[in-house]
């Protein structure tokens, strides 16, 4: 019924693309659709936020000529209702994840009752990176935008470089699984004979993935093929891998809500390492995506082993019929926050 429900609630509110509609009207003193091709990215977002402009159902907006999908990083997402309280809800991944995005087009969003926040952050990759932030059901409303407090005059101070944790989410990495064949069997061949799938999510700037050395490429049931997450220096802060969902035997099948029993039964079961406290952050159409504890224990010769934790993030898809799984090292500077943010911008789609 909870699927039933948000999928009337978010059928009135979704995004697409259109060719520019003749007649509409620019916010005035704006750089906007019409004008020649902006040369600088500090001119392409002012023509981005120059379009943006309410319509009878939501919100409107064109890209500029000459900047190219890949050029951007477009994100939107919020709340809503649902029962008692919200759910998160995020339009145009596909595009955004794909780097579909078509210059010279307009894309309308519908905002639909039952919307209780609605915002499009967008991230320009140029010479001069640019970033806007808009509230759209405020724009939609006619209300104007909150603007940032003027930032007070202090002394100049020495650079210091950030940590993840006060860094913005803003990268989109993807992967592709299976990411190698090493470690394969004459007993594991379904894992390695996947149909390719790629799995993309946010990463704070400069950061990245890559294998592991051939010594450490070895078969793992629950997360397959791992790859490393490497923060801005080069260092191993995380690892992701897939596996594949179990299928149900009959008269057996997870009560609603209680399918990530099944579809994560192998990083559940009890052993050295397993992930616990499942929180489902976002709910599509063939899955979910979610947050996890991640309980592993440590130990010395001639002590007692002692247990830790590390923050978890799962997505699956039964459609594709596999999950992925991202464990972040136990000291890697990630907030919670940020944990909720990468799991919720976990995409998977068929290669």
């Amino acid at each position: 019924m909870l699927a039933l429900a948000l999928c009337v609630l978010l059928s009135g509110c979704a995004g697409w693309g259109q060719n520019s509609t003749e007649g509409s009207s620019p916010a005035s003193g704006s750089v906007v659709a019409g004008s020649s091709i902006p040369q600088t990215g500090q001119e392409a977002m002012a023509f981005l936020e120059g379009s943006l402009r309410p319509y009878d159902k939501g919100v409107e907006f064109t890209l500029p000529e000459g900047w190219p999908g890949e050029d951007w990083n477009i994100h939107i997402s919020g709340r809503a209702a649902m029962g008692d309280g919200g759910m998160s809800i995020h339009l145009m991944e596909k595009e955004n994840a794909a780097k579909a995005w078509q210059a010279g087009k307009t894309y309308q969003i519908e905002c639909a009752q039952g919307y209780l926040d609605l915002n499009l952050s967008a991230y320009l990759y140029s010479d001069e990176e640019q970033e806007l932030s808009v509230d759209l059901l405020a724009l939609a409303q006619g209300q104007p935008q909150p603007q940032a407090p003027a930032a007070p005059e202090s002394e100049p101070v020495e650079s210091v470089p950030e940590s993840a944790s006060e860094q913005d989410m803003t990268q989109r990495v993807s992967a592709t699984f299976p990411a190698y064949q090493e470690g394969r069997s004459e007993y594991n061949g379904e894992y390695y004979d996947q149909a390719p799938f790629t799995a993309s999510f946010l990463l704070p700037q400069g950061w990245s993935l890559k294998e592991p050395e051939k010594a450490d490429r070895v078969f793992d049931q629950g997360m397959n093929t791992q790859l490393l997450v490497c923060d801005s220096t080069g260092r191993a802060a995380g690892s992701i891998g897939y596996g594949l969902i179990e299928t149900a035997e009959p008269g057996n099948e997870p009560e609603a809500g209680e399918e990530y029993k099944l579809v994560y039964c192998y990083l559940r079961t009890p052993s050295s390492c397993h992930w616990e406290d499942y929180r489902a952050v976002k709910h599509t159409a063939s899955g979910e995506n979610a947050v996890a504890t991640v309980y592993f224990e440590e130990s010395e010769p001639g002590y007692a082993a002692e247990e830790r934790t590390a923050h978890g993030a799962l997505a699956y898809d039964k459609e594709l019929g596999v999950y992925v799984a991202l464990r972040m090292e136990e000291d890697a500077p990630f907030t919670a926050d940020q944990v909720e943010t990468l799991a919720q911008s976990l995409t998977l789609a068929a290669a």
